[in-house]
């Protein structure tokens, strides 16, 4: 199996106010910058070892705003396709609110789950599991070589859960770390950070 790359977007100001983004977008903060540009000296390593490398990025305005910058640091101007399958899942009448305003107004959903994950698959109104893993399914089997995706926190998991054969409970566990590049090949992940 061609291998994988996975990049995370940078930090935004929803995720330093624990505003839930789903759907909706929010602005790289200066850490969020910082983290793209080391993702992009990961990616010029990378780039190194695969010219084919096909790069594929959500259509969001925070992925798109990363893989500006980890490109301009990786120096690839080639094309990048942009996929709605690789957005984040919807996370309906939770979008835009904080959890501090989320958890008492919906207090049984939220205390219902013990990971971002599976809360974030369960939100009222907002798109459920089995919806999000047949689009990443369908994503992945399109995939014909080595590939770079550029995605969002729950997106990413689903991923990389299905590359490496892992059940819901499994992926609901994987790290959500920003500023790095998940590498998958073989059914192996590593964790690719800057200088390693």
């Amino acid at each position: 199996m061609y291998p994988v790359y996975i990049l995370r977007h940078g930090e935004t100001t929803w995720n330093l106010d624990r505003r839930v983004q789903g759907r909706l977008d929010a602005p790289l903060t200066d850490r969020g910058r910082a983290q793209a540009a080391a993702q992009g000296r990961i990616v010029a390593e990378i780039l190194a070892a695969h010219a084919d490398l096909a790069v594929h990025c959500s259509p969001q305005g925070r992925a798109r705003a990363t893989w500006e910058v980890a490109a301009n640091c990786a120096g690839h101007d080639g094309p990048v396709r942009l996929d709605a399958r690789l957005a984040e899942v919807d996370m309906g009448a939770w979008q835009g609110l904080t959890h501090g305003e989320i958890a008492p107004r919906w207090p049984g959903i939220y205390t219902a789950h013990d990971t971002v994950f599976a809360l974030s698959l369960n939100t009222p109104g907002g798109e459920r599991y089995a919806s999000l893993a047949a689009r990443v399914s369908g994503f992945l089997g399109d995939l014909s070589g080595p590939a770079l995706l550029v995605t969002h926190g729950i997106t990413s998991s689903v991923l990389r859960g299905q590359l490496l054969g892992l059940e819901f409970d499994e992926m609901a566990w994987l790290d959500h770390e920003q500023g790095v590049v998940f590498a998958i090949e073989n059914g192996v992940e590593t964790v690719l950070r800057p200088g390693s």
